[in-house]
């Protein structure tokens, strides 16, 4: 994983009597990115199931491409989650904090195709939108 290059120097650093505090912002932040990208997933989708065409889908595509490569090029692991267990977490993983752990699991399957459904039916939003011309009379 290319994040312990960052990762190991950065816990390194942490003293002991603040890597409580230290984790307990990893995760906050851990969860707050989890949240915003799912929230961001479920609108890229919401605006397809509606047709609705517009700047905002792109753009949270965008964001959710931008950290679904992060994710990928550092083996399906999330940067901040060794980060996490360096700081002393056993697992460093957020999403079973709130999910079972077989949805858990399956995060990347199911936002990836939820992902991916909501980018097709936006597609066919923006292709089938004509635009119509009045007739000359």
């Amino acid at each position: 994983m290319w994040s312990d290059r960052v990762t190991v120097p950065m816990a390194g650093v942490v003293p002991t009597r603040w890597r409580g505090q230290a984790l307990a912002m990893v995760k906050t932040l851990h969860t707050a990115i989890f949240a915003s990208v799912s929230a961001l997933i479920l609108l890229v989708l919401w605006d397809g199931l509606i047709g609705r065409r517009g700047r905002r889908s792109m753009v949270a595509a965008t964001v959710v491409l931008a950290e679904s490569a992060i994710y990928a090029s550092n083996d399906q692991v999330c940067p901040l989650t060794p980060l996490a267990e360096q700081l002393g977490d056993g697992h460093g993983a957020v999403a079973d904090i709130f999910l079972p752990p077989w949805l858990s699991r399956r995060i990347p399957l199911v936002g990836g195709s939820l992902f991916a459904l909501g980018v097709l039916l936006n597609a066919r939003a923006w292709h089938g939108h004509r635009t119509v011309q009045s007739s000359p009379r």
